[in-house]
């Protein structure tokens, strides 16, 4: 990576701002929500022990919730009458606090406790060893989450050791046919470290786990990126690349093969004048 430029997850309020920009222009919330429509109550029809009376979620890199409370809702339809606790992993003390607003909205009535960790995924892992617990769940989701962990083999690893008996995780990161995927692969070296979702069909193939691959389709319009001093384009540039102020710190050639390649058709399509970028995603349920 260019010495002067910084990952943008290092500096939360900048990538807040920037992925907040990516949900507007993109269909990413919608096609996450159609597959938890559509596919989700099959999913975790068969989690929980048999003759168990509460079901254990656990949300790693939950947000604000909004995700989340379409998830509790398909379970709880799917397991009338039972109990559910669910325990959320988030770094970001604003997106717990809206989390909780949430909760105090639409949470009335329901028969589902919350716990609030506030700490990355990399602490959470570390309090549970140093306590030598060993609490195990029913259903744990990682949305867009193993962007930003050290080690996705290790991450995959201890988060599965924690699947209670049929239970079920669920990954959702970029499709390896995305323009994210494309873009990342033609220019890593010189980007922060995202991982490819290869990495993740690698070690669940390593570690001989079942799953099965759901496809979601999705779009993002990156117009404005094209527009010399636009706010929103250079915006959207820092969330493509995952760099703070890319437009602005990136040499030169960087940001012309950035531009140059967001255009061609591993990355983008043009539609009625506009440029619209392949968000493609893939849901993997993994099972116990």
């Amino acid at each position: 990576m260019e010495i002067s430029m910084k990952p943008l997850f290092s500096d939360i309020g900048l990538y807040l701002k920037s992925f907040q920009l990516f949900l507007e222009r993109s269909t990413e919330h919608q096609c996450i929500k159609r597959f938890i429509g559509e596919n989700l109550p099959d999913v975790v029809t068969s989690i929980g022990k048999k003759g168990a009376s509460c079901l254990n979620v656990l949300g790693v890199g939950s947000g604000s919730g909004q995700v989340d409370f379409e998830m509790l809702g398909k379970i709880q339809s799917q397991h009338p009458g039972l109990y559910i606790h669910n325990e959320v992993v988030e770094l970001n003390p604003q997106q717990i606090s809206k989390y909780k607003e949430l909760v105090k909205e639409k949470g009335q009535g329901l028969n589902i406790s919350f716990a609030w960790n506030q700490m990355s995924l990399e602490e959470y892992v570390k309090q549970n060893k140093e306590r030598k617990e060993s609490k195990k769940f029913d259903f744990i989701h990682m949305i867009e989450v193993l962007y930003f962990v050290e080690s996705i083999h290790d991450t995959i690893k201890y988060f599965h050791s924690l699947l209670e008996t049929n239970g079920k995780l669920l990954i959702i990161h970029t499709a390896d046919d995305s323009g994210f995927h494309s873009l990342w692969e033609k220019v890593i070296s010189r980007l922060p470290n995202n991982h490819l979702f290869s990495e993740i069909y690698k070690t669940l193939e390593e570690m001989r786990m079942k799953y099965q691959i759901y496809k979601l389709s999705s779009d993002m319009d990156i117009t404005e990126c094209f527009i010399e001093r636009n706010e929103n384009g250079e915006r959207l540039l820092d969330f493509l690349t995952q760099i703070v102020h890319f437009s602005k710190t990136a040499p030169a050639d960087l940001k012309d093969e950035v531009l140059h390649y967001l255009r061609q058709l591993q990355c983008s399509r043009e539609e009625n004048g506009k440029i619209i970028f392949n968000n493609n995603l893939h849901a993997v349920i993994v099972e116990c």
